[in-house]
């Protein structure tokens, strides 16, 4: 039996790049879908099934609005959030602090006055901190302080966390907790203001930057996980494991950032040069997660490799801003 059938589905930050997704895989599984936004002004990743969801203006750092967008839903996927790469999270702190944590109260204290089947709250690996363990296990998540690199996004992710386990113990509320790890795939953010590592790199082999200066000295490592794989951890999570218990999505195929960018450039058939700027930091050092729970509680492995992802990335790239 479809779990999703008929079911009334909100998506915060459903017009995103992580989101979008999600929104048309509920839309196949016949949910009923509504997605908050700012404005109704044209949201170009949901074109596809703009005729068959429910767009609405709201504004989710204000109390009423999530009371109002909240009220009836069946389930809640709350992905809404504001991100960047390591230069924007280090000028930016109490901004990404902010602007993730104040949606993410307003929307818990929503559901308490109209309680939804479930509940998921979207985290990140960036509340795990520096001195961390590799693979990262899901108990370290609150050890020490999140890496400086994401002070402030990872203690706003934190604070969802902290609510969805303190509303769930105290009202009841059946809510599941994910942390997807280096998200990508089409749709990324290629703003070089806000942009990740993988978006980044890819706009300034393409747009032919030549030398690619690489900041740090390249030895930091990632894990990467593809937007398919993601959308489907999500819909897993909040099916089979509606409990405040955080689960790594993630893969274990992990590479250096020095790695990643020649794969990238070999894969857009470019011949560029890259050097490293080591006056510019490198973010966290290290990043790989414990994918074990993830596969023992939901049945979820990631499936896509990078050599099959980032083609499907530099494409998408070509086709919209080549």
């Amino acid at each position: 039996m479809n779990f999703f059938k008929n079911k009334l589905v909100l998506v915060t930050g459903g017009a995103g790049f992580i989101g979008s997704h999600l929104v048309e895989a509920l839309v196949g599984f016949g949910a009923k879908v509504t997605v908050p936004t700012l404005s109704l002004k044209p949201t170009p990743f949901l074109s596809a099934v703009k005729d068959k969801i429910n767009l609405v203006t709201a504004d989710l750092k204000n109390p009423a609005a999530a009371q109002k967008v909240v009220k009836g839903q069946d389930l809640i996927f709350h992905l809404a959030a504001h991100v960047g790469g390591v230069h924007y999270n280090q000028i930016h702190p109490a901004t990404l602090l902010y602007e993730n944590s104040l949606p993410a109260i307003n929307v818990f204290a929503a559901a308490k006055s109209h309680p939804p089947q479930r509940l998921l709250y979207v985290s990140s690996a960036c509340v795990y901190p520096r001195e961390c363990s590799f693979p990262t296990q899901e108990s370290e998540g609150f050890l020490n302080e999140p890496e400086i690199t994401n002070y402030g996004y990872g203690w706003g992710k934190r604070i969802g966390e902290l609510f969805a386990k303190t509303y769930a113990q105290e009202f009841k509320l059946k809510v599941g907790i994910v942390r997807p790890y280096n998200a990508y795939g089409p749709r990324d953010n290629f703003d070089p203001k806000s942009s990740h590592v993988i978006p980044a790199l890819v706009k300034r082999v393409i747009d032919g930057e030549n030398p690619l200066v690489v900041w740090g000295d390249g030895s930091a490592t990632r894990s990467f996980i593809y937007i398919d794989d993601i959308v489907r951890g999500m819909l897993l999570a909040i099916e089979k494991y509606p409990r405040p218990d955080p689960i790594n999505l993630g893969t274990k195929e992990e590479i250096s950032v020095r790695d990643l960018a020649r794969l990238i450039v070999k894969l857009a058939g470019t011949e560029t040069k890259i050097v490293f700027d080591q006056a510019k930091p490198s973010g966290q050092p290290r990043r790989n997660c414990a994918a074990g729970k993830a596969q023992k509680l939901l049945g979820f492995k990631a499936e896509t490799t990078l050599n099959q992802g980032l083609p499907q990335v530099i494409d998408y790239y070509k086709k919209t801003h080549g």
